[in-house]
Protein backbone atom coordinates (compact mmCIF):
# COMPACT_ATOMS: atom_id res chain seq x y z
CA UNK A 1 0.00 0.00 0.00
CA UNK A 2 2.98 2.73 0.65
CA UNK A 3 4.37 1.45 -2.38
CA UNK A 4 1.13 2.13 -4.39
CA UNK A 5 1.60 5.69 -2.82
CA UNK A 6 4.82 6.31 -3.68
CA UNK A 7 4.25 5.33 -6.75
CA UNK A 8 1.05 7.83 -7.01
CA UNK A 9 3.48 10.66 -5.57
CA UNK A 10 6.25 10.11 -8.47
CA UNK A 11 3.26 9.94 -11.18
CA UNK A 12 2.14 13.43 -9.65
CA UNK A 13 5.79 14.93 -9.67
CA UNK A 14 6.05 13.99 -13.39
CA UNK A 15 2.70 15.45 -14.04
CA UNK A 16 3.32 18.56 -11.92
CA UNK A 17 6.91 18.98 -13.62
CA UNK A 18 5.74 18.40 -17.31
CA UNK A 19 3.27 21.46 -16.88
CA UNK A 20 5.86 23.34 -15.13
CA UNK A 21 8.32 22.48 -18.48
CA UNK A 22 5.20 23.94 -20.98
CA UNK A 23 4.53 26.92 -18.89
CA UNK A 24 8.63 27.57 -19.44
CA UNK A 25 8.47 26.92 -22.76
CA UNK A 26 5.71 29.87 -22.81
CA UNK A 27 7.64 31.94 -20.55
CA UNK A 28 5.59 31.50 -17.97
CA UNK A 29 8.25 31.74 -15.49
CA UNK A 30 6.25 32.49 -12.37
CA UNK A 31 3.29 29.24 -13.23
CA UNK A 32 6.50 27.10 -14.02
CA UNK A 33 8.00 27.83 -10.88
CA UNK A 34 4.34 26.98 -8.90
CA UNK A 35 4.75 23.39 -10.73
CA UNK A 36 7.92 22.67 -10.06
CA UNK A 37 7.02 23.53 -6.43
CA UNK A 38 3.75 21.41 -6.55
CA UNK A 39 6.23 18.29 -7.95
CA UNK A 40 8.95 18.92 -5.09
CA UNK A 41 5.98 18.72 -3.17
CA UNK A 42 4.59 15.52 -4.43
CA UNK A 43 7.83 13.76 -4.30
CA UNK A 44 10.76 15.30 -2.28
CA UNK A 45 13.06 13.04 -4.50
CA UNK A 46 12.01 14.86 -7.97
CA UNK A 47 15.57 16.10 -8.46
CA UNK A 48 14.53 17.77 -11.78
CA UNK A 49 12.15 19.60 -10.43
CA UNK A 50 14.60 21.68 -8.19
CA UNK A 51 16.71 22.44 -11.27
CA UNK A 52 13.76 23.46 -12.87
CA UNK A 53 12.61 26.30 -9.21
CA UNK A 54 16.48 26.85 -9.93
CA UNK A 55 16.04 28.25 -13.27
CA UNK A 56 13.36 30.23 -12.83
CA UNK A 57 14.90 31.94 -9.66
CA UNK A 58 13.38 30.76 -7.09
CA UNK A 59 14.90 30.41 -3.68
CA UNK A 60 18.24 29.29 -5.56
CA UNK A 61 19.82 28.18 -2.55
CA UNK A 62 17.18 26.36 -1.34
CA UNK A 63 16.72 24.74 -4.61
CA UNK A 64 20.54 23.45 -4.99
CA UNK A 65 20.30 21.95 -1.33
CA UNK A 66 17.52 19.81 -3.04
CA UNK A 67 19.38 18.96 -6.30
CA UNK A 68 22.12 17.81 -3.83
CA UNK A 69 19.84 15.78 -1.70
CA UNK A 70 18.33 14.23 -4.83
CA UNK A 71 21.03 14.11 -6.54
CA UNK A 72 21.24 10.13 -7.58
CA UNK A 73 17.74 11.56 -9.77
CA UNK A 74 19.43 14.02 -11.20
CA UNK A 75 18.38 14.50 -15.13
CA UNK A 76 15.97 11.60 -14.95
CA UNK A 77 12.94 13.24 -15.40
CA UNK A 78 14.52 15.21 -18.26
CA UNK A 79 16.01 11.71 -19.89
CA UNK A 80 12.86 10.08 -19.73
CA UNK A 81 10.94 12.80 -21.73
CA UNK A 82 14.05 14.31 -23.75
CA UNK A 83 13.30 17.25 -22.56
CA UNK A 84 16.47 19.45 -21.98
CA UNK A 85 16.84 21.98 -19.18
CA UNK A 86 19.40 23.85 -17.57
CA UNK A 87 20.56 26.63 -15.37
CA UNK A 88 23.37 28.51 -14.94
CA UNK A 89 25.58 29.54 -10.93
CA UNK A 90 28.03 31.44 -10.31
CA UNK A 91 31.40 29.41 -10.08
CA UNK A 92 33.38 32.41 -9.44
CA UNK A 93 32.26 36.33 -8.45
CA UNK A 94 32.78 37.04 -12.13
CA UNK A 95 31.98 34.02 -13.98
CA UNK A 96 28.39 32.06 -14.27
CA UNK A 97 28.74 27.88 -15.65
CA UNK A 98 25.83 26.08 -16.81
CA UNK A 99 24.21 23.47 -14.25
CA UNK A 100 23.25 20.41 -16.58
CA UNK A 101 24.95 17.74 -15.57
CA UNK A 102 25.86 15.62 -12.25
CA UNK A 103 29.58 16.97 -12.39
CA UNK A 104 28.28 20.62 -12.86
CA UNK A 105 25.94 19.74 -10.08
CA UNK A 106 29.21 18.49 -7.92
CA UNK A 107 30.81 22.13 -9.05
CA UNK A 108 27.94 24.15 -7.67
CA UNK A 109 27.92 22.54 -4.58
CA UNK A 110 31.30 23.52 -3.88
CA UNK A 111 31.04 26.76 -5.30
CA UNK A 112 28.09 27.52 -3.11
CA UNK A 113 30.33 26.30 0.21
CA UNK A 114 33.02 29.19 -1.10
CA UNK A 115 30.57 31.34 -1.04
CA UNK A 116 29.58 30.74 2.28
CA UNK A 117 33.26 30.31 2.96
CA UNK A 118 32.62 26.95 4.50
CA UNK A 119 36.40 26.25 3.38
CA UNK A 120 36.88 23.02 5.17
CA UNK A 121 34.08 21.29 3.57
CA UNK A 122 34.89 22.48 0.31
CA UNK A 123 38.18 21.68 1.07
CA UNK A 124 36.80 17.95 2.13
CA UNK A 125 35.65 17.59 -1.41
CA UNK A 126 38.15 19.28 -3.33
CA UNK A 127 41.07 17.53 -1.60
CA UNK A 128 40.65 14.47 -3.59
CA UNK A 129 39.24 16.18 -7.17
CA UNK A 130 40.81 14.95 -10.32
CA UNK A 131 42.11 18.21 -11.61
CA UNK A 132 41.23 17.55 -15.20
CA UNK A 133 39.36 20.01 -16.29
CA UNK A 134 39.37 24.06 -16.06
CA UNK A 135 36.55 24.62 -13.96
CA UNK A 136 37.60 22.40 -11.31
CA UNK A 137 41.07 23.76 -11.54
CA UNK A 138 39.39 27.46 -10.95
CA UNK A 139 37.37 26.33 -8.05
CA UNK A 140 40.34 25.17 -6.49
CA UNK A 141 42.22 27.92 -7.10
CA UNK A 142 39.72 30.07 -5.53
CA UNK A 143 39.11 28.33 -2.43
CA UNK A 144 43.00 28.82 -2.08
CA UNK A 145 42.14 32.05 -2.59
CA UNK A 146 39.84 32.33 0.33
CA UNK A 147 42.19 30.15 2.30
CA UNK A 148 44.99 32.79 1.95
CA UNK A 149 47.26 29.85 0.91
CA UNK A 150 49.01 31.76 -1.59
CA UNK A 151 51.67 28.91 -2.99
CA UNK A 152 48.60 26.63 -3.48
CA UNK A 153 47.10 29.67 -5.76
CA UNK A 154 50.09 28.95 -7.62
CA UNK A 155 49.69 26.03 -7.92
CA UNK A 156 46.13 25.41 -9.00
CA UNK A 157 45.85 28.52 -11.17
CA UNK A 158 47.75 27.34 -14.03
CA UNK A 159 46.82 25.31 -17.15
CA UNK A 160 43.40 26.77 -17.48
CA UNK A 161 42.25 27.49 -20.59
CA UNK A 162 38.88 28.75 -20.51
CA UNK A 163 39.13 32.78 -21.39
CA UNK A 164 36.20 33.64 -18.59
CA UNK A 165 37.71 31.44 -16.02
CA UNK A 166 41.39 32.18 -16.37
CA UNK A 167 40.81 35.93 -16.21
CA UNK A 168 39.26 35.59 -12.65
CA UNK A 169 42.25 33.15 -11.99
CA UNK A 170 44.83 35.65 -13.04
CA UNK A 171 43.08 37.98 -10.45
CA UNK A 172 43.44 35.52 -8.02
CA UNK A 173 47.13 34.89 -8.89
CA UNK A 174 47.89 38.58 -8.97
CA UNK A 175 46.49 39.43 -6.14
CA UNK A 176 48.45 36.72 -4.10
CA UNK A 177 51.53 37.73 -5.66
CA UNK A 178 51.07 41.36 -4.03
CA UNK A 179 50.28 40.14 -0.66
CA UNK A 180 53.88 38.14 -0.90
CA UNK A 181 55.54 41.41 -1.89
CA UNK A 182 56.19 40.09 -5.53
CA UNK A 183 55.24 43.39 -6.67
CA UNK A 184 56.35 43.19 -10.32
CA UNK A 185 55.99 39.61 -11.42
CA UNK A 186 51.57 40.78 -9.39
CA UNK A 187 51.86 43.49 -12.38
CA UNK A 188 53.20 41.02 -15.06
CA UNK A 189 50.25 38.90 -14.55
CA UNK A 190 47.52 41.75 -14.02
CA UNK A 191 48.57 43.70 -17.03
CA UNK A 192 47.16 41.88 -19.85
CA UNK A 193 43.57 41.84 -17.63
CA UNK A 194 40.63 41.90 -18.66
CA UNK A 195 41.36 39.16 -21.56
CA UNK A 196 37.70 37.79 -22.49
CA UNK A 197 35.66 39.61 -19.21
CA UNK A 198 33.83 43.13 -20.34
CA UNK A 199 36.89 46.16 -20.08
CA UNK A 200 35.83 48.80 -17.73
CA UNK A 201 34.00 46.10 -15.72
CA UNK A 202 34.02 45.91 -12.01
CA UNK A 203 36.82 43.09 -12.48
CA UNK A 204 38.16 45.54 -14.80
CA UNK A 205 38.51 47.99 -11.48
CA UNK A 206 40.24 45.84 -9.16
CA UNK A 207 42.91 44.21 -11.35
CA UNK A 208 43.52 47.91 -11.82
CA UNK A 209 43.57 48.64 -8.09
CA UNK A 210 46.10 45.98 -7.40
CA UNK A 211 48.31 47.03 -10.34
CA UNK A 212 47.89 50.51 -8.36
CA UNK A 213 48.79 48.92 -4.67
CA UNK A 214 52.04 47.34 -6.32
CA UNK A 215 53.02 50.54 -8.25
CA UNK A 216 52.40 52.17 -4.56
CA UNK A 217 54.38 49.61 -3.07
CA UNK A 218 57.90 50.28 -5.34
CA UNK A 219 57.20 54.13 -4.77
CA UNK A 220 55.51 54.88 -8.33
CA UNK A 221 53.28 57.02 -6.37
CA UNK A 222 51.78 58.75 -10.08
CA UNK A 223 51.41 55.80 -11.89
CA UNK A 224 49.53 54.05 -9.24
CA UNK A 225 47.44 57.38 -8.92
CA UNK A 226 46.14 56.82 -12.27
CA UNK A 227 45.18 52.78 -11.74
CA UNK A 228 43.10 54.28 -8.70
CA UNK A 229 41.41 57.09 -10.70
CA UNK A 230 40.47 54.23 -13.15
CA UNK A 231 39.51 52.19 -10.89
CA UNK A 232 36.84 54.22 -9.14
CA UNK A 233 35.41 55.79 -12.09
CA UNK A 234 34.64 51.96 -12.93
CA UNK A 235 34.06 50.71 -9.69
CA UNK A 236 33.74 54.13 -6.87
CA UNK A 237 32.56 51.46 -4.36
CA UNK A 238 35.50 49.23 -4.18
CA UNK A 239 37.56 48.88 -1.05
CA UNK A 240 38.98 52.38 -0.53
CA UNK A 241 39.60 53.39 -4.03
CA UNK A 242 37.85 56.15 -3.49
CA UNK A 243 40.41 57.57 -1.11
CA UNK A 244 43.48 56.36 -3.49
CA UNK A 245 42.34 58.08 -6.44
CA UNK A 246 42.17 61.71 -4.61
CA UNK A 247 44.96 63.68 -6.42
CA UNK A 248 47.87 64.54 -3.50
CA UNK A 249 50.57 66.87 -3.45
CA UNK A 250 53.62 65.61 -4.56
CA UNK A 251 55.53 64.90 -1.41
CA UNK A 252 52.16 63.34 -0.04
CA UNK A 253 52.44 59.33 -0.56
CA UNK A 254 49.25 57.97 -0.36
CA UNK A 255 48.49 55.89 2.84
CA UNK A 256 49.64 52.39 3.24
CA UNK A 257 47.32 50.37 4.51
CA UNK A 258 47.54 46.05 4.13
CA UNK A 259 46.00 44.54 0.69
CA UNK A 260 42.46 43.47 1.08
CA UNK A 261 43.30 40.52 -1.26
CA UNK A 262 40.16 38.52 -0.71
CA UNK A 263 38.03 41.29 -2.04
CA UNK A 264 37.59 40.09 -5.71
CA UNK A 265 36.58 37.23 -4.49
CA UNK A 266 33.06 38.00 -2.13
CA UNK A 267 33.07 41.67 -1.90
CA UNK A 268 31.13 42.05 0.81
CA UNK A 269 29.33 45.13 1.45
CA UNK A 270 31.77 46.09 4.44
CA UNK A 271 34.40 45.78 2.15
CA UNK A 272 33.65 48.07 -0.80
CA UNK A 273 31.85 50.49 1.60
CA UNK A 274 33.72 53.62 1.92
CA UNK A 275 37.16 53.89 3.21
CA UNK A 276 37.47 53.88 7.01
CA UNK A 277 37.35 57.29 8.60
CA UNK A 278 40.44 58.82 9.14
CA UNK A 279 42.61 59.23 12.67
CA UNK A 280 43.95 62.72 13.15
CA UNK A 281 46.22 61.68 16.00
CA UNK A 282 47.86 59.72 13.66
CA UNK A 283 48.76 61.13 10.44
CA UNK A 284 45.13 59.81 8.58
CA UNK A 285 45.67 56.37 9.48
CA UNK A 286 42.25 54.94 11.24
CA UNK A 287 42.94 52.23 13.76
CA UNK A 288 41.73 49.54 11.29
CA UNK A 289 44.40 50.44 9.12
CA UNK A 290 47.03 50.36 11.38
CA UNK A 291 45.45 47.07 12.38
CA UNK A 292 45.68 45.90 9.07
CA UNK A 293 49.81 47.03 8.50
CA UNK A 294 50.72 45.74 11.42
CA UNK A 295 49.17 41.62 10.28
CA UNK A 296 50.51 42.41 6.57
CA UNK A 297 53.98 43.47 8.18
CA UNK A 298 53.60 40.25 10.41
CA UNK A 299 52.51 37.71 7.36
CA UNK A 300 55.62 39.48 5.10
CA UNK A 301 57.90 38.49 8.01
CA UNK A 302 56.75 35.39 8.44
CA UNK A 303 57.12 34.36 4.72
CA UNK A 304 60.78 35.13 4.12
CA UNK A 305 62.60 32.36 3.79
CA UNK A 306 65.59 32.09 6.45
CA UNK A 307 66.84 34.84 8.16
CA UNK A 308 65.89 34.03 12.06
CA UNK A 309 68.01 36.48 13.09
CA UNK A 310 67.14 39.25 11.20
CA UNK A 311 63.17 37.93 12.17
CA UNK A 312 64.17 38.08 15.93
CA UNK A 313 65.62 41.46 15.70
CA UNK A 314 62.67 42.80 14.04
CA UNK A 315 60.36 40.98 16.35
CA UNK A 316 62.17 42.60 18.69
CA UNK A 317 61.81 46.06 17.33
CA UNK A 318 58.04 45.74 17.14
CA UNK A 319 57.82 44.69 21.00
CA UNK A 320 60.14 47.89 21.95
CA UNK A 321 57.72 50.28 20.04
CA UNK A 322 55.01 49.05 20.73
CA UNK A 323 55.55 48.99 25.02
CA UNK A 324 57.28 52.31 24.51
CA UNK A 325 54.21 53.86 23.13
CA UNK A 326 51.58 51.74 25.83
CA UNK A 327 54.00 53.12 28.87
CA UNK A 328 53.56 56.75 27.54
CA UNK A 329 49.78 56.04 27.49
CA UNK A 330 50.31 54.86 30.99
CA UNK A 331 52.04 58.89 31.60
CA UNK A 332 55.39 56.69 32.05
CA UNK A 333 58.76 57.82 30.57
CA UNK A 334 58.49 55.94 26.58
CA UNK A 335 62.14 55.26 26.57
CA UNK A 336 64.30 55.91 23.58
CA UNK A 337 62.96 54.39 20.57
CA UNK A 338 65.05 52.97 17.17
CA UNK A 339 64.36 55.37 14.80
CA UNK A 340 67.35 55.19 12.37
CA UNK A 341 69.00 51.52 11.25
CA UNK A 342 72.01 49.74 9.49
CA UNK A 343 71.32 46.64 7.62
CA UNK A 344 74.03 45.29 6.82
CA UNK A 345 74.92 42.04 4.40
CA UNK A 346 75.39 40.55 1.42
CA UNK A 347 72.86 41.47 -1.75
CA UNK A 348 70.01 39.46 -2.10
CA UNK A 349 69.57 38.92 1.71
CA UNK A 350 66.05 40.64 1.70
CA UNK A 351 67.26 44.05 3.06
CA UNK A 352 64.50 45.90 0.91
CA UNK A 353 61.75 43.73 1.88
CA UNK A 354 62.98 44.19 5.56
CA UNK A 355 63.01 47.79 5.16
CA UNK A 356 59.29 48.04 3.63
CA UNK A 357 58.33 45.47 6.64
CA UNK A 358 59.67 48.44 9.39
CA UNK A 359 57.75 50.83 7.04
CA UNK A 360 54.79 49.19 7.99
CA UNK A 361 55.40 48.16 11.48
CA UNK A 362 55.91 52.00 12.05
CA UNK A 363 52.86 53.57 10.17
CA UNK A 364 50.93 50.08 11.73
CA UNK A 365 51.82 51.86 15.58
CA UNK A 366 51.23 54.87 14.62
CA UNK A 367 54.72 55.95 14.62
CA UNK A 368 54.42 57.27 10.45
CA UNK A 369 51.68 58.56 8.71
CA UNK A 370 52.55 56.59 5.60
CA UNK A 371 55.39 53.98 6.12
CA UNK A 372 56.34 53.82 2.18
CA UNK A 373 59.63 53.10 1.16
CA UNK A 374 62.10 55.51 -0.83
CA UNK A 375 65.01 53.88 -2.28
CA UNK A 376 67.79 55.73 -2.92
CA UNK A 377 71.98 55.30 -4.35
CA UNK A 378 74.66 57.45 -4.03
CA UNK A 379 73.97 58.75 -7.65
CA UNK A 380 70.32 59.99 -6.46
CA UNK A 381 72.19 61.53 -3.81
CA UNK A 382 74.94 63.29 -5.11
CA UNK A 383 75.01 66.29 -7.64
CA UNK A 384 77.75 67.59 -10.18
CA UNK A 385 79.37 70.65 -8.18
CA UNK A 386 79.43 71.77 -4.35
CA UNK A 387 75.61 73.18 -3.52
CA UNK A 388 73.73 71.08 -5.56
CA UNK A 389 74.30 67.55 -3.57
CA UNK A 390 72.22 69.54 -1.06
CA UNK A 391 69.41 70.41 -3.04
CA UNK A 392 69.04 66.45 -4.40
CA UNK A 393 69.71 64.83 -0.92
CA UNK A 394 66.94 67.31 0.39
CA UNK A 395 64.37 66.35 -2.41
CA UNK A 396 64.64 63.03 -1.97
CA UNK A 397 64.33 62.73 1.89
CA UNK A 398 61.23 65.23 1.27
CA UNK A 399 59.92 62.72 -0.58
CA UNK A 400 60.48 60.08 2.21
CA UNK A 401 59.01 61.85 4.98
CA UNK A 402 56.13 60.01 6.39
CA UNK A 403 58.01 56.86 5.29
CA UNK A 404 61.24 55.32 5.33
CA UNK A 405 64.56 56.21 3.11
CA UNK A 406 66.59 53.14 1.85
CA UNK A 407 69.71 53.93 0.83
CA UNK A 408 71.73 50.99 -0.64
CA UNK A 409 75.49 50.43 -0.61
CA UNK A 410 75.29 53.61 1.79
CA UNK A 411 78.91 53.12 1.98
CA UNK A 412 79.27 54.74 -1.59
CA UNK A 413 79.04 58.01 0.09
CA UNK A 414 82.45 57.58 1.72
CA UNK A 415 84.94 57.51 -1.15
CA UNK A 416 88.18 56.94 0.12
CA UNK A 417 89.40 56.75 -3.05
CA UNK A 418 88.94 59.96 -4.10
CA UNK A 419 92.14 62.24 -4.06
CA UNK A 420 91.56 64.53 -1.37
CA UNK A 421 88.59 63.48 -0.43
CA UNK A 422 84.66 63.11 -0.89
CA UNK A 423 83.65 66.33 -0.43
CA UNK A 424 80.34 65.60 -2.69
CA UNK A 425 79.67 62.82 -0.61
CA UNK A 426 81.12 64.30 2.72
CA UNK A 427 77.95 66.70 1.44
CA UNK A 428 75.26 64.49 1.36
CA UNK A 429 76.24 62.66 4.44
CA UNK A 430 76.00 66.01 6.69
CA UNK A 431 72.38 66.65 5.20
CA UNK A 432 71.58 62.97 5.73
CA UNK A 433 72.40 63.57 9.64
CA UNK A 434 70.77 66.66 10.20
CA UNK A 435 67.14 66.09 8.32
CA UNK A 436 67.80 62.80 10.11
CA UNK A 437 67.69 63.97 13.66
CA UNK A 438 65.15 67.28 12.53
CA UNK A 439 62.55 65.23 11.15
CA UNK A 440 63.02 62.15 13.85
CA UNK A 441 59.51 62.08 13.95
CA UNK A 442 58.57 61.66 10.57
CA UNK A 443 61.34 60.23 8.96
CA UNK A 444 63.22 56.88 9.31
CA UNK A 445 66.05 56.19 7.34
CA UNK A 446 68.08 52.94 6.52
CA UNK A 447 71.89 52.68 5.55
CA UNK A 448 72.40 48.92 3.86
CA UNK A 449 75.42 47.70 2.56
CA UNK A 450 78.07 44.82 3.12
CA UNK A 451 79.03 44.41 6.38
CA UNK A 452 82.79 45.53 6.32
CA UNK A 453 82.05 48.39 3.91
CA UNK A 454 79.08 49.97 6.42
CA UNK A 455 81.90 49.66 9.12
CA UNK A 456 83.87 51.84 7.44
CA UNK A 457 81.46 54.14 6.66
CA UNK A 458 80.35 54.01 10.36
CA UNK A 459 83.88 55.13 12.06
CA UNK A 460 84.29 57.62 9.56
CA UNK A 461 81.80 59.69 10.88
CA UNK A 462 80.78 59.59 14.58
CA UNK A 463 77.43 61.28 14.11
CA UNK A 464 76.79 58.26 12.01
CA UNK A 465 77.32 56.01 15.05
CA UNK A 466 75.13 58.26 17.64
CA UNK A 467 72.12 58.16 14.82
CA UNK A 468 72.53 54.80 13.59
CA UNK A 469 72.58 52.48 16.20
CA UNK A 470 70.42 50.50 15.33
CA UNK A 471 72.12 47.53 13.53
CA UNK A 472 70.21 44.57 11.90
CA UNK A 473 72.87 41.93 10.38
CA UNK A 474 71.63 39.89 7.50
CA UNK A 475 73.30 36.59 7.33
CA UNK A 476 73.86 34.18 3.86
CA UNK A 477 71.74 31.73 2.69
CA UNK A 478 72.08 28.16 3.23
CA UNK A 479 71.98 25.57 0.51
CA UNK A 480 68.96 24.39 1.52
CA UNK A 481 67.04 27.98 2.05
CA UNK A 482 68.25 28.74 -1.86
CA UNK A 483 66.44 25.69 -2.86
CA UNK A 484 63.20 26.51 -0.85
CA UNK A 485 63.82 30.13 -2.61
CA UNK A 486 63.98 28.62 -6.23
CA UNK A 487 61.18 26.39 -6.01
CA UNK A 488 58.84 29.17 -4.00
CA UNK A 489 60.16 31.70 -7.48
CA UNK A 490 59.49 28.55 -9.77
CA UNK A 491 55.99 27.96 -8.13
CA UNK A 492 54.78 32.15 -8.34
CA UNK A 493 55.75 31.31 -12.21
CA UNK A 494 53.74 28.41 -12.43
CA UNK A 495 56.13 26.30 -12.87
CA UNK A 496 57.25 23.10 -11.23
CA UNK A 497 60.61 21.06 -11.06
CA UNK A 498 60.99 17.45 -11.32
CA UNK A 499 62.26 15.32 -9.30
CA UNK A 500 66.10 15.49 -11.36
CA UNK A 501 65.58 19.00 -11.25
CA UNK A 502 65.52 19.50 -7.32
CA UNK A 503 68.43 17.14 -7.15
CA UNK A 504 70.67 19.49 -9.61
CA UNK A 505 68.75 22.16 -7.72
CA UNK A 506 70.60 21.36 -4.42
CA UNK A 507 73.70 20.24 -5.64
CA UNK A 508 74.49 23.50 -7.14
CA UNK A 509 73.61 25.24 -4.30
CA UNK A 510 75.72 23.11 -2.02
CA UNK A 511 78.53 24.18 -4.47
CA UNK A 512 77.76 27.73 -4.66
CA UNK A 513 77.67 27.86 -0.61
CA UNK A 514 80.33 25.49 0.11
CA UNK A 515 82.51 27.25 -2.17
CA UNK A 516 81.77 30.46 -0.96
CA UNK A 517 80.52 31.96 -3.75
CA UNK A 518 76.69 32.87 -2.42
CA UNK A 519 77.90 36.27 -1.72
CA UNK A 520 78.97 37.04 -5.32
CA UNK A 521 76.57 35.47 -6.95
CA UNK A 522 73.92 37.74 -5.38
CA UNK A 523 72.28 35.02 -2.71
CA UNK A 524 68.49 34.94 -3.38
CA UNK A 525 69.11 36.87 -6.55
CA UNK A 526 70.77 33.74 -7.76
CA UNK A 527 68.29 31.21 -7.31
CA UNK A 528 65.73 33.84 -8.83
CA UNK A 529 67.94 33.72 -11.81
CA UNK A 530 68.61 30.81 -11.95
CA UNK A 531 65.22 29.55 -12.17
CA UNK A 532 63.91 32.44 -14.91
CA UNK A 533 66.74 30.86 -16.96
CA UNK A 534 65.87 27.29 -16.49
CA UNK A 535 62.28 28.23 -17.70
CA UNK A 536 63.88 29.48 -20.42
CA UNK A 537 66.14 26.93 -21.48
CA UNK A 538 62.75 24.57 -20.89
CA UNK A 539 60.62 26.71 -23.61
CA UNK A 540 63.70 26.66 -25.71
CA UNK A 541 63.90 22.77 -25.54
CA UNK A 542 60.21 22.49 -26.23
CA UNK A 543 59.88 24.86 -29.10
CA UNK A 544 62.65 22.56 -30.81
CA UNK A 545 61.21 19.50 -30.04
CA UNK A 546 57.58 20.29 -30.92
CA UNK A 547 57.67 22.32 -33.99
CA UNK A 548 54.84 20.68 -35.78
CA UNK A 549 52.88 19.62 -32.75
CA UNK A 550 51.87 21.20 -29.34
CA UNK A 551 53.74 20.05 -25.89
CA UNK A 552 51.52 18.96 -22.85
CA UNK A 553 50.30 20.96 -20.66
CA UNK A 554 52.51 18.83 -17.80
CA UNK A 555 55.42 19.12 -20.67
CA UNK A 556 54.96 23.10 -20.36
CA UNK A 557 55.40 23.95 -16.39
CA UNK A 558 57.96 20.52 -15.56
CA UNK A 559 61.49 22.08 -15.67
CA UNK A 560 63.94 19.19 -15.94
CA UNK A 561 67.32 18.57 -14.70
CA UNK A 562 69.16 19.50 -18.36
CA UNK A 563 67.81 22.75 -18.15
CA UNK A 564 68.46 23.73 -14.43
CA UNK A 565 71.56 22.97 -15.63
CA UNK A 566 72.20 24.55 -18.89
CA UNK A 567 70.25 27.71 -17.04
CA UNK A 568 73.29 27.12 -14.51
CA UNK A 569 75.88 27.56 -17.01
CA UNK A 570 75.10 30.42 -19.01
CA UNK A 571 74.53 32.60 -15.79
CA UNK A 572 78.21 31.13 -14.55
CA UNK A 573 79.67 32.44 -17.78
CA UNK A 574 77.88 35.38 -17.43
CA UNK A 575 79.10 36.56 -14.02
CA UNK A 576 82.62 35.55 -15.45
CA UNK A 577 82.33 37.33 -18.12
CA UNK A 578 81.29 40.14 -15.61
CA UNK A 579 77.91 40.67 -17.06
CA UNK A 580 75.68 39.88 -13.89
CA UNK A 581 75.38 43.03 -11.86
Amino acid sequence: MQGAASRGSARKAEQAWNQGMVLMRQGDSAGAAAQFTLATQHDPATADAWLGLHVTGTDKKTALDGMLRASAQFGALRSKFQAPLRSTFQIGHYVTFRLENARDLWLAAMSSLLDERRLEEAWKGLSTALLDCDETRFVCTRYAFLKEDWPLVLKFAPGIGDAFLRDEAQLYVGAALFAQGVYHEAMNVLAPLPGKLEAGSRFDAETKYFVGRSLEALGRQEEALKRYQYAFRCAPDLLDVESRAQARPVNAPAPQQAASVAAPAAPAPSASGPAPSADAETGGLSAEERARLLAEAQRSLDAMIGLQPVKRQVLTLLAQLRMSALREAQGLPGGARPRHFVFAGPPGTGKTTVARIIGQVFAGLGLLSSGHVVEAQRVDLVGQHLGSTALKTNGVIDSALNGVLFIDEAYALHNTGISGGDAFGAEALQVLLKRAEDDRDRLVVVLAGYREEMAGLLASNPGLVSRFNTRVDFPSYSAEELVLIARSVLASQGDEPDAGALDVLASLCTAIVDDGRADTVGNARFARELCAKASAQRDLRLFSAHTDSTPTREEMVTVLAWDVVAAHDELMEAYRGGEAE
